[in-house]
Protein backbone atom coordinates (compact mmCIF):
# COMPACT_ATOMS: atom_id res chain seq x y z
CA UNK A 1 0.00 0.00 0.00
CA UNK A 2 2.92 2.35 1.06
CA UNK A 3 4.79 1.54 -2.34
CA UNK A 4 1.59 2.36 -4.28
CA UNK A 5 1.09 5.31 -3.16
CA UNK A 6 4.66 6.36 -3.13
CA UNK A 7 4.50 5.85 -6.90
CA UNK A 8 0.79 7.18 -7.32
CA UNK A 9 2.58 10.70 -5.64
CA UNK A 10 5.43 10.23 -8.15
CA UNK A 11 3.25 9.87 -11.04
CA UNK A 12 0.84 12.63 -10.48
CA UNK A 13 3.46 14.70 -9.40
CA UNK A 14 5.60 13.89 -13.00
CA UNK A 15 2.57 14.17 -14.47
CA UNK A 16 1.64 17.94 -13.43
CA UNK A 17 4.89 19.27 -13.16
CA UNK A 18 5.66 17.61 -16.61
CA UNK A 19 3.31 19.24 -18.10
CA UNK A 20 3.61 22.48 -17.09
CA UNK A 21 7.51 22.07 -18.10
CA UNK A 22 6.55 20.88 -21.55
CA UNK A 23 3.97 23.72 -21.59
CA UNK A 24 6.07 26.85 -20.59
CA UNK A 25 8.80 25.18 -23.40
CA UNK A 26 6.93 24.82 -26.29
CA UNK A 27 4.97 28.12 -25.49
CA UNK A 28 8.42 29.84 -25.71
CA UNK A 29 9.52 27.78 -29.10
CA UNK A 30 6.16 28.44 -30.48
CA UNK A 31 6.53 32.38 -29.48
CA UNK A 32 10.26 32.44 -30.86
CA UNK A 33 9.10 31.24 -34.06
CA UNK A 34 6.36 33.52 -34.45
CA UNK A 35 8.62 36.85 -33.90
CA UNK A 36 11.24 35.59 -36.48
CA UNK A 37 8.72 34.85 -39.03
CA UNK A 38 7.24 38.64 -38.28
CA UNK A 39 10.84 39.80 -38.35
CA UNK A 40 11.10 38.42 -42.09
CA UNK A 41 7.75 39.90 -43.18
CA UNK A 42 8.65 43.15 -41.49
CA UNK A 43 12.45 42.76 -43.26
CA UNK A 44 10.55 41.97 -47.02
CA UNK A 45 8.34 45.00 -46.53
CA UNK A 46 11.55 47.06 -46.00
CA UNK A 47 13.02 45.35 -49.03
CA UNK A 48 9.96 46.89 -51.43
CA UNK A 49 10.35 49.90 -49.73
CA UNK A 50 14.07 50.27 -50.09
CA UNK A 51 13.52 49.57 -54.04
CA UNK A 52 10.68 51.67 -54.36
CA UNK A 53 13.45 54.49 -53.08
CA UNK A 54 16.22 53.12 -55.50
CA UNK A 55 14.12 52.75 -58.39
CA UNK A 56 13.01 56.39 -58.64
CA UNK A 57 15.78 57.79 -57.88
CA UNK A 58 15.15 59.48 -54.25
CA UNK A 59 18.38 58.79 -52.15
CA UNK A 60 16.99 58.87 -48.59
CA UNK A 61 18.17 61.38 -46.19
CA UNK A 62 20.66 61.52 -43.15
CA UNK A 63 18.20 59.89 -40.98
CA UNK A 64 16.33 57.82 -43.62
CA UNK A 65 19.83 56.08 -43.85
CA UNK A 66 20.78 55.98 -40.05
CA UNK A 67 17.71 54.31 -39.54
CA UNK A 68 18.24 51.84 -42.39
CA UNK A 69 21.88 51.16 -41.00
CA UNK A 70 20.37 50.86 -37.06
CA UNK A 71 17.47 48.63 -38.70
CA UNK A 72 17.68 45.09 -37.10
CA UNK A 73 15.05 43.34 -39.07
CA UNK A 74 16.37 44.06 -42.86
CA UNK A 75 16.45 40.65 -44.65
CA UNK A 76 19.93 39.70 -46.10
CA UNK A 77 18.51 37.01 -49.16
CA UNK A 78 15.78 37.98 -50.83
CA UNK A 79 14.30 38.78 -54.72
CA UNK A 80 12.02 41.29 -55.42
CA UNK A 81 9.97 41.65 -58.40
CA UNK A 82 7.89 44.14 -59.98
CA UNK A 83 4.49 43.33 -62.37
CA UNK A 84 2.18 44.78 -64.15
CA UNK A 85 -1.82 44.09 -63.74
CA UNK A 86 -1.56 41.27 -66.02
CA UNK A 87 0.79 39.19 -64.04
CA UNK A 88 3.70 39.83 -66.06
CA UNK A 89 7.03 40.23 -64.39
CA UNK A 90 8.12 43.78 -65.54
CA UNK A 91 11.81 43.80 -63.63
CA UNK A 92 13.38 41.84 -60.43
CA UNK A 93 16.50 41.83 -58.47
CA UNK A 94 18.08 39.67 -55.71
CA UNK A 95 20.73 39.38 -53.11
CA UNK A 96 22.04 36.28 -51.61
CA UNK A 97 18.83 34.27 -52.93
CA UNK A 98 18.43 32.60 -56.67
CA UNK A 99 15.51 31.55 -58.20
CA UNK A 100 15.13 30.38 -62.03
CA UNK A 101 12.87 32.09 -64.19
CA UNK A 102 10.41 28.99 -64.02
CA UNK A 103 10.60 28.60 -60.25
CA UNK A 104 10.32 32.30 -59.53
CA UNK A 105 7.04 32.66 -62.38
CA UNK A 106 5.45 29.55 -60.14
CA UNK A 107 5.87 32.15 -57.41
CA UNK A 108 4.55 35.18 -58.34
CA UNK A 109 1.54 33.45 -59.38
CA UNK A 110 0.92 31.69 -56.08
CA UNK A 111 1.72 35.20 -54.31
CA UNK A 112 -0.96 36.95 -56.72
CA UNK A 113 -3.56 34.49 -55.88
CA UNK A 114 -3.04 34.94 -52.23
CA UNK A 115 -6.06 36.43 -50.36
CA UNK A 116 -3.52 38.12 -47.83
CA UNK A 117 -0.32 40.16 -48.50
CA UNK A 118 1.61 38.05 -46.33
CA UNK A 119 2.20 34.45 -46.60
CA UNK A 120 4.22 31.54 -47.05
CA UNK A 121 5.18 29.00 -50.09
CA UNK A 122 5.47 25.97 -48.41
CA UNK A 123 6.59 23.48 -51.03
CA UNK A 124 9.42 25.74 -51.72
CA UNK A 125 10.47 27.29 -48.17
CA UNK A 126 9.88 30.79 -49.28
CA UNK A 127 7.73 33.57 -47.58
CA UNK A 128 6.84 36.63 -49.61
CA UNK A 129 4.97 40.19 -48.74
CA UNK A 130 3.59 41.89 -52.05
CA UNK A 131 2.25 45.41 -52.02
CA UNK A 132 0.83 47.95 -54.40
CA UNK A 133 3.44 50.81 -55.48
CA UNK A 134 2.24 53.33 -58.33
CA UNK A 135 -0.31 50.74 -60.07
CA UNK A 136 1.76 47.95 -60.02
CA UNK A 137 2.84 45.55 -57.18
CA UNK A 138 5.78 44.65 -55.84
CA UNK A 139 6.61 40.83 -54.29
CA UNK A 140 9.39 39.89 -52.42
CA UNK A 141 10.48 36.63 -51.29
CA UNK A 142 12.85 34.90 -48.71
CA UNK A 143 13.88 31.77 -47.70
CA UNK A 144 12.17 30.51 -44.75
CA UNK A 145 14.86 27.26 -44.36
CA UNK A 146 17.03 28.78 -41.80
CA UNK A 147 13.96 30.01 -39.60
CA UNK A 148 12.60 26.73 -39.27
CA UNK A 149 16.10 24.95 -39.07
CA UNK A 150 15.98 26.93 -35.76
CA UNK A 151 12.72 26.26 -34.68
CA UNK A 152 13.81 22.61 -35.04
CA UNK A 153 16.99 23.24 -33.10
CA UNK A 154 14.88 24.77 -30.39
CA UNK A 155 12.60 21.99 -30.22
CA UNK A 156 15.52 19.64 -29.94
CA UNK A 157 17.27 21.72 -27.16
CA UNK A 158 13.65 22.07 -25.41
CA UNK A 159 13.30 18.40 -25.68
CA UNK A 160 16.67 18.04 -24.01
CA UNK A 161 15.90 20.45 -21.33
CA UNK A 162 12.54 18.70 -21.04
CA UNK A 163 13.52 15.28 -20.31
CA UNK A 164 16.09 16.29 -17.85
CA UNK A 165 13.75 18.66 -16.20
CA UNK A 166 11.61 15.43 -15.37
CA UNK A 167 14.74 13.72 -14.46
CA UNK A 168 15.23 16.23 -11.83
CA UNK A 169 11.47 16.41 -10.87
CA UNK A 170 11.68 12.50 -10.37
CA UNK A 171 14.63 12.51 -8.04
CA UNK A 172 13.06 15.63 -6.03
CA UNK A 173 9.71 13.99 -6.10
CA UNK A 174 11.04 10.74 -5.32
CA UNK A 175 12.58 12.64 -1.66
CA UNK A 176 9.36 14.43 -1.31
CA UNK A 177 7.16 11.32 -1.44
CA UNK A 178 9.21 9.64 0.93
CA UNK A 179 8.53 13.09 3.31
CA UNK A 180 4.88 12.63 2.03
CA UNK A 181 4.06 9.13 3.45
CA UNK A 182 6.14 8.94 6.03
CA UNK A 183 3.53 9.80 8.22
CA UNK A 184 1.17 7.45 6.74
CA UNK A 185 3.68 4.75 6.97
CA UNK A 186 3.63 5.52 10.38
CA UNK A 187 0.17 5.96 10.89
CA UNK A 188 -0.13 2.33 9.29
CA UNK A 189 2.30 0.19 10.82
CA UNK A 190 0.70 1.53 14.02
CA UNK A 191 -2.83 0.21 12.66
CA UNK A 192 -1.60 -3.35 11.91
CA UNK A 193 0.37 -3.38 15.75
CA UNK A 194 -2.38 -2.24 16.98
CA UNK A 195 -4.87 -4.65 15.56
CA UNK A 196 -1.96 -7.47 16.22
CA UNK A 197 -2.32 -6.49 19.43
CA UNK A 198 -5.61 -5.91 19.76
CA UNK A 199 -5.95 -9.77 18.49
CA UNK A 200 -3.51 -10.98 20.71
CA UNK A 201 -4.82 -9.61 23.50
CA UNK A 202 -8.62 -10.68 22.90
CA UNK A 203 -7.66 -14.10 22.19
CA UNK A 204 -6.40 -14.86 25.82
CA UNK A 205 -9.50 -14.28 27.38
CA UNK A 206 -11.67 -15.49 24.65
CA UNK A 207 -9.48 -19.28 24.71
CA UNK A 208 -10.46 -19.09 28.24
CA UNK A 209 -13.91 -18.23 28.05
CA UNK A 210 -14.44 -21.53 25.46
CA UNK A 211 -12.57 -23.75 27.79
CA UNK A 212 -14.71 -22.93 30.48
CA UNK A 213 -17.62 -23.17 28.19
CA UNK A 214 -16.14 -26.89 27.62
CA UNK A 215 -15.97 -28.33 30.62
CA UNK A 216 -19.06 -26.97 32.01
CA UNK A 217 -20.77 -28.81 28.47
CA UNK A 218 -19.03 -31.67 29.74
CA UNK A 219 -21.05 -32.16 32.82
CA UNK A 220 -24.44 -31.64 31.41
CA UNK A 221 -26.31 -32.87 34.78
CA UNK A 222 -24.36 -31.21 37.27
CA UNK A 223 -26.55 -27.98 39.16
CA UNK A 224 -25.22 -24.76 38.72
CA UNK A 225 -23.56 -24.51 42.16
CA UNK A 226 -21.17 -26.91 41.02
CA UNK A 227 -19.48 -25.34 38.21
CA UNK A 228 -19.45 -21.65 39.64
CA UNK A 229 -15.74 -21.88 39.47
CA UNK A 230 -16.00 -21.71 36.04
CA UNK A 231 -19.09 -19.46 35.31
CA UNK A 232 -17.01 -17.07 37.67
CA UNK A 233 -13.88 -17.69 35.44
CA UNK A 234 -16.16 -16.58 32.30
CA UNK A 235 -17.84 -13.27 33.83
CA UNK A 236 -14.18 -12.19 34.88
CA UNK A 237 -13.10 -13.02 31.15
CA UNK A 238 -15.55 -11.46 29.68
CA UNK A 239 -15.71 -8.22 31.76
CA UNK A 240 -12.02 -8.09 30.95
CA UNK A 241 -13.15 -8.31 27.24
CA UNK A 242 -15.50 -5.60 27.81
CA UNK A 243 -12.94 -3.40 29.44
CA UNK A 244 -10.76 -3.44 26.69
CA UNK A 245 -13.18 -3.15 23.79
CA UNK A 246 -14.61 0.14 25.47
CA UNK A 247 -11.07 1.11 25.89
CA UNK A 248 -10.23 1.10 21.95
CA UNK A 249 -13.55 2.30 20.79
CA UNK A 250 -12.68 5.09 23.16
CA UNK A 251 -9.18 5.71 21.51
CA UNK A 252 -11.08 5.21 17.94
CA UNK A 253 -13.48 7.88 18.66
CA UNK A 254 -10.43 10.15 19.96
CA UNK A 255 -8.74 9.71 16.58
CA UNK A 256 -11.85 10.06 14.61
CA UNK A 257 -12.86 13.03 16.60
CA UNK A 258 -16.26 11.64 16.84
CA UNK A 259 -16.51 11.32 20.40
CA UNK A 260 -19.48 13.60 21.93
CA UNK A 261 -18.45 14.96 25.40
CA UNK A 262 -20.71 17.47 27.55
CA UNK A 263 -18.61 20.07 28.60
CA UNK A 264 -18.90 22.41 31.95
CA UNK A 265 -16.91 23.93 34.36
CA UNK A 266 -15.21 21.35 36.37
CA UNK A 267 -13.87 21.36 39.77
CA UNK A 268 -10.35 19.37 39.39
CA UNK A 269 -9.46 19.99 42.72
CA UNK A 270 -12.31 17.95 44.20
CA UNK A 271 -11.57 15.47 41.49
CA UNK A 272 -8.03 14.43 42.62
CA UNK A 273 -8.69 14.35 46.14
CA UNK A 274 -11.49 12.35 45.59
CA UNK A 275 -9.54 9.67 43.35
CA UNK A 276 -6.75 10.15 45.61
CA UNK A 277 -8.92 8.98 48.85
CA UNK A 278 -10.07 6.19 46.29
CA UNK A 279 -7.04 4.82 46.07
CA UNK A 280 -5.82 4.97 49.99
CA UNK A 281 -6.96 1.27 50.60
CA UNK A 282 -5.16 -0.23 47.72
CA UNK A 283 -1.69 2.01 48.44
CA UNK A 284 -2.24 0.55 52.19
CA UNK A 285 -2.51 -2.62 51.22
CA UNK A 286 0.76 -2.20 49.65
CA UNK A 287 2.46 -0.33 52.41
CA UNK A 288 2.21 2.78 49.87
CA UNK A 289 2.48 6.47 51.29
CA UNK A 290 0.01 8.54 49.20
CA UNK A 291 1.38 12.31 49.62
CA UNK A 292 -1.11 14.93 48.54
CA UNK A 293 -0.35 18.64 47.75
CA UNK A 294 -3.25 20.11 45.88
CA UNK A 295 -4.50 23.67 45.65
CA UNK A 296 -8.09 24.14 46.11
CA UNK A 297 -10.61 25.07 43.64
CA UNK A 298 -8.35 24.75 40.22
CA UNK A 299 -11.54 24.74 37.20
CA UNK A 300 -11.00 23.42 34.35
CA UNK A 301 -13.00 23.81 31.28
CA UNK A 302 -14.04 20.00 30.08
CA UNK A 303 -15.86 16.62 30.82
CA UNK A 304 -16.16 15.45 34.61
CA UNK A 305 -16.08 11.87 33.72
CA UNK A 306 -12.71 11.70 31.55
CA UNK A 307 -11.00 14.23 33.68
CA UNK A 308 -11.83 11.57 37.13
CA UNK A 309 -10.80 9.11 34.26
CA UNK A 310 -7.06 10.66 33.53
CA UNK A 311 -6.62 10.89 37.51
CA UNK A 312 -7.39 7.62 37.93
CA UNK A 313 -5.39 6.38 35.46
CA UNK A 314 -2.18 8.03 36.40
CA UNK A 315 -2.68 7.51 40.44
CA UNK A 316 -3.48 3.71 39.24
CA UNK A 317 -0.21 3.47 37.36
CA UNK A 318 1.94 4.93 40.16
CA UNK A 319 0.19 3.09 43.23
CA UNK A 320 0.71 -0.19 40.58
CA UNK A 321 4.33 0.49 39.82
CA UNK A 322 5.05 1.66 43.15
CA UNK A 323 7.82 -0.54 45.30
CA UNK A 324 6.89 -1.64 48.20
CA UNK A 325 7.09 0.69 51.32
CA UNK A 326 7.33 3.26 48.60
CA UNK A 327 6.20 6.86 47.88
CA UNK A 328 3.24 8.00 45.50
CA UNK A 329 3.63 11.68 45.55
CA UNK A 330 0.20 13.62 43.78
CA UNK A 331 0.85 17.51 43.07
CA UNK A 332 -1.75 19.69 41.59
CA UNK A 333 -0.93 23.42 41.27
CA UNK A 334 -2.26 26.77 39.74
CA UNK A 335 0.98 28.85 38.75
CA UNK A 336 0.08 32.39 36.33
CA UNK A 337 -3.48 30.45 34.36
CA UNK A 338 -1.12 27.28 33.99
CA UNK A 339 -2.89 24.15 35.70
CA UNK A 340 0.09 21.53 36.27
CA UNK A 341 -0.85 18.06 37.89
CA UNK A 342 1.78 15.62 38.37
CA UNK A 343 1.98 11.90 39.96
CA UNK A 344 5.63 10.60 40.71
CA UNK A 345 6.27 7.19 42.44
CA UNK A 346 9.55 5.72 43.53
CA UNK A 347 10.61 2.13 42.01
CA UNK A 348 12.28 1.03 39.21
CA UNK A 349 13.02 2.94 36.87
CA UNK A 350 11.53 3.21 33.46
CA UNK A 351 14.67 3.04 30.76
CA UNK A 352 15.07 5.55 27.69
CA UNK A 353 14.10 2.96 25.32
CA UNK A 354 10.94 2.35 27.07
CA UNK A 355 10.33 5.91 28.04
CA UNK A 356 10.29 6.58 24.16
CA UNK A 357 7.05 4.32 23.85
CA UNK A 358 5.53 4.63 26.72
CA UNK A 359 2.37 6.36 25.30
CA UNK A 360 1.59 4.26 22.41
CA UNK A 361 -0.92 1.73 22.77
CA UNK A 362 -0.21 -1.77 23.85
CA UNK A 363 2.88 -0.83 24.86
CA UNK A 364 3.97 -1.89 28.47
CA UNK A 365 7.58 -1.22 29.83
CA UNK A 366 9.37 -3.68 31.85
CA UNK A 367 6.98 -6.44 29.95
CA UNK A 368 8.31 -9.21 33.00
CA UNK A 369 5.74 -7.58 35.30
CA UNK A 370 2.97 -9.58 36.10
CA UNK A 371 0.79 -6.92 36.37
CA UNK A 372 -2.65 -7.36 34.45
CA UNK A 373 -3.34 -4.31 32.21
CA UNK A 374 -3.77 -3.96 28.18
CA UNK A 375 -0.98 -1.15 27.88
CA UNK A 376 -3.83 1.31 26.80
CA UNK A 377 -4.46 3.40 29.35
CA UNK A 378 -1.50 6.11 29.23
CA UNK A 379 -2.69 6.15 25.73
CA UNK A 380 -6.11 7.27 27.04
CA UNK A 381 -4.52 9.52 29.18
CA UNK A 382 -2.52 11.24 26.55
CA UNK A 383 -6.28 11.54 23.94
CA UNK A 384 -8.03 13.22 27.30
CA UNK A 385 -5.06 15.85 28.02
CA UNK A 386 -4.46 16.18 24.26
CA UNK A 387 -8.25 16.83 23.49
CA UNK A 388 -8.16 19.43 26.55
CA UNK A 389 -5.28 21.31 24.42
CA UNK A 390 -2.65 20.11 26.88
CA UNK A 391 0.33 17.95 27.28
CA UNK A 392 1.30 14.98 29.27
CA UNK A 393 4.98 14.36 29.38
CA UNK A 394 6.76 11.58 31.28
CA UNK A 395 10.23 11.73 33.23
CA UNK A 396 12.08 9.01 35.01
CA UNK A 397 15.25 8.43 36.65
CA UNK A 398 17.40 7.30 39.97
CA UNK A 399 17.24 10.11 41.68
CA UNK A 400 13.68 11.31 41.29
CA UNK A 401 11.55 8.20 40.20
CA UNK A 402 8.77 7.99 38.10
CA UNK A 403 6.85 11.23 36.92
CA UNK A 404 3.66 11.74 34.86
CA UNK A 405 2.67 15.46 34.27
CA UNK A 406 -0.42 16.81 32.42
CA UNK A 407 -0.44 20.56 32.25
CA UNK A 408 -3.28 22.44 31.10
CA UNK A 409 -4.49 26.19 30.55
CA UNK A 410 -6.93 27.25 32.61
CA UNK A 411 -10.61 27.71 30.71
CA UNK A 412 -9.10 27.02 27.35
CA UNK A 413 -11.37 25.69 24.55
CA UNK A 414 -11.89 21.56 24.32
CA UNK A 415 -11.26 19.88 21.08
CA UNK A 416 -13.84 17.56 20.70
Amino acid sequence: MIKRLRKNIILVNMLLVGTVILLIISAVCVNNHIMTMRELEHGLNQVIDRKLNDDNNHPPNMEMKDKRDDDRFFVNSFVVVEIDSDGNILNSKSENLTLDDDLLQSCVDEAIQADSNYGEISSESLMFVKKEVFGNTRIAFTDTSAAYSALTGSLFVASGLFLVSLIIVFLISLALSGLAVKPVKTAWEQQKQFVADASHELKTPLTVILANNNIVMSHPDSPVSAEVQWLESTEEEAQHMKKLIDQMLFLAKSDAGTAQIDLSDVDFSSIVEGTSLNFEPIAFEKEVFLDLDIDQNIVLHGNSMQLNQLAHILIDNAVKYSDRQGVVNICLTNKDGKVEFSVNNTGNVISPEDLEHIFDRFYRAEKSRSTKGYGLGLAIAQSIVQSMNGKLTAESNEENGTTFTAEFRMNTKVNH
